[in-house]
């Protein structure tokens, strides 16, 4: 009796292991969902989202904004821009740059520079660049008047050097969205402008691959000579800020373009450089002085 009672014992744990392996074998295996890292954000863009981060979120009938507007022109060109802010005062049409060092440059000046330890870098004049994105703006809004040319620096940046009532740090963004100046926009009026541009966010006509590539063809155009808005000729003229390359069929095309040169532009002289190298090199001598007493 007792041996029958081990036997089935036995086989009943059989039995048992048999179907756990079975289960285990035919079990479906849960799926393992790999999401895929985040691609990394260029200076520009981390620039473009601590901005955003200052000028919040729209508020019906108060404020509205639209962050990263990008849209194809009516001559087929691509604009992008940074910050575009629609308030009873007007419409605030940002540009962001996330610079380190010392910026010069001036309002009428086409490159600034952008001094870096002893490397000195060109780059565009942001306030001319975000003229043109006013200019695309009114036509596509249908409204003159009523825009504010702002750009803005990260603090990192030295812009005690730039001479323009258009740039600011990124921090007096809401000193500079509420003036004291009286109201140009009704609440109407801002919606529409707001209605009109997230349509455009919304529905897309072009992509920032493709506003690169019309970004490289505007460069390759203005190597050939050519005005990379109407296809005009570049000619050689001369104003009060030197010589530059201005678009042949002026003024319907006001395009312009400095003439190569390796001197440094009225933005920054020779002098203010020295200077600023011998200051530097004054203040590396008294931190050694001081560590070695």
């Amino acid at each position: 009796m007792i041996y029958a009672l081990i036997a089935a014992a036995i086989i009943i744990l059989i039995v048992v292991a048999i179907i756990g392996i079975t289960y285990a074998a035919t079990r479906k295996k849960p799926e393992i969902i790999t999401t895929p890292p985040a691609p990394q954000k260029d200076d520009g863009e981390i620039g473009e989202d601590i901005v955003a981060s200052i000028l919040g979120n729209s508020v019906a009938g108060e404020k509205y904004v639209i962050n990263d507007l990008l849209f194809k022109t009516s001559e087929g060109h691509s604009c992008q821009i940074d910050h575009v802010v629609i308030n009873k005062y007007g419409i605030f049409v940002i540009e962001t740059k996330n610079y380190s060092g010392h910026i010069y440059g001036k309002e009428n000046v086409h490159q600034w520079k952008q001094v870096v330890g002893k490397a000195i870098n060109n780059f565009y004049n942001p306030v001319m660049q975000n003229s043109t994105h006013i200019y695309q703006l009114s036509r596509r809004l249908g409204i003159k008047g009523v825009y504010k040319n702002i750009v803005v620096f990260l603090p990192k940046a030295d812009i005690s050097f730039v001479k323009s009532d258009c740039v600011f740090y990124a921090d007096d963004l809401p000193r500079i969205l509420a003036p004291s100046s009286p109201a140009v926009l009704s609440g109407m009026q801002m919606e529409r402008c707001y209605r009109i541009l997230e349509y455009s966010k919304t529905h897309p006509t072009t992509d920032k691959q493709e506003h690169i590539e019309n970004i490289n063809k505007m460069l390759e155009s203005i190597e050939r000579g050519f005005c990379p808005r109407c296809n005009g000729k570049l000619v050689l003229k001369i104003d009060e800020n030197g010589e530059y390359y201005g678009c042949s069929n002026y003024p319907k095309c006001t395009f312009t373009k400095d003439k190569e040169s390796e001197e440094f532009s009225d933005a920054m002289t020779r002098y203010q450089l020295r200077r600023l190298f011998k200051t530097r090199k004054r203040r590396s001598k008294k931190l050694k002085s001081k560590k070695w007493k």
